[in-house]
Parts: structure tokens; C-alpha cells; sequence
């Protein structure tokens, strides 16, 4: 009797074993695609809503599981931040070589990249540069550029805050996108 117990645990651990390895093995299940109202997808990142925003972000970071992660890791996709007309280049280099996506596909993963892996230059950018990477309203992108126009070259993220309608929570969640340059 002595012995019955000892082969059942030594087959329930085998299976165990069995079980878990195979688990292990099973290449993992891609999310399903986020259902989000084009509307929003086809939104400025600036004229977003919070929640909007939320939503956009969520489908795109799918979108980027299912056309970008195949062939790279999220973290070398962003180690680098671009301009807006250097991600533009990089999408359509990957696109060119293959990378699995409809055009809709590639504007949304270009739209991520550049709102939350964008670079900015503070003192050169268009009102549309301002508002894809920074996500600040077209109105206070156009007072960015307004204040330029007027007092010149802007120094610091000190004078940049304080123009108006310049929203310090979104900058102050990237400020490593903005150049003073």
C-alpha cells in the first residue's frame, strides 16, 4: 500500500509537469482588435477627449501587437523618439517591407508613435507638430506658435508652460519630447 501513494503523486506531478510544459510552449493569443468609433481614431490627438484619447491608445497599442511586434520588440520599436516626419519615414520604410497592416493600420501606429514617442522642436514646429506629439489643443498649438511670432525664440519649459492654454499635465507626461533647440 505504501507504494500506491507514491506513484500517484509521481504521476500527478508528471502531469503536471506535462500540462504546464505544453502550456508554456503555446505561442500566445493575440488581443482581439479594440472596437473604437472611427471618429475617434480619425481624430486630432488634440481635439481628444481624455477618455477618447484612452480608447485611441488602447486600439493602437493592438494594432502595434498585431503589425509591429511580430518582427520587433515593443522596446526597440521605441527606444528611439522621432519627429513626426521621422516615424512618417520609419512606418513606411516597414510598410515597404512587409510588415502585415491596412493603410488605416499604419496611420494609427504612426498617430501612437508620434503622440507618445514623438520629439518636438519647440522653437520650429508647426501648430500640428505641437498638437500630434504633445497632445495639446489646436488652439493652444496656435498660441505656441503666436507667442513665437511675437517674443521670439521660446528658452525653457518654464516660459513654454506658461503661454496660455499650454496644458502642463500632458507636457509634464513627456517632457523628455520637447527641444528648445
Amino acid at each position: 500500500m505504501t507504494r500506491r501513494p507514491a506513484t500517484l503523486v509521481a504521476v500527478t506531478a508528471a502531469m503536471l509537469i506535462t500540462s504546464l510544459t505544453a502550456a508554456a510552449s503555446r505561442p500566445p493569443q493575440a488581443k482581439p482588435p479594440v472596437k473604437v468609433d472611427p471618429a475617434i481614431m480619425n481624430k486630432n490627438v488634440g481635439e481628444m477627449t481624455a477618455e477618447e484619447e484612452g480608447l485611441f491608445s488602447d486600439a493602437a497599442e493592438t494594432t502595434i501587437e498585431r503589425v509591429c511586434i511580430a518582427c520587433h520588440p515593443f522596446e526597440n520599436i521605441v527606444k528611439t523618439r522621432r519627429t513626426v516626419r521621422e516615424w512618417n519615414d520609419q512606418v513606411t520604410v516597414m510598410k515597404g517591407r512587409g510588415a502585415p497592416g491596412t493603410d488605416p493600420d499604419f496611420a494609427t501606429v504612426k498617430k501612437y508613435l508620434t503622440r507618445y514617442y514623438g520629439i518636438v522642436r519647440v522653437n520650429s514646429a508647426a501648430a500640428e507638430e505641437l498638437t500630434s506629439v504633445l497632445g495639446l489643443s489646436p488652439k493652444a498649438a496656435n498660441a505656441v506658435v503666436e507667442y513665437r511670432t511675437a517674443h521670439g525664440r521660446i528658452p525653457d519649459l518654464e516660459t513654454f508652460l506658461k503661454i496660455d492654454g499650454v496644458d502642463k499635465a500632458k507636457v509634464e507626461e513627456q517632457p523628455e519630447a520637447l527641444r528648445f533647440d
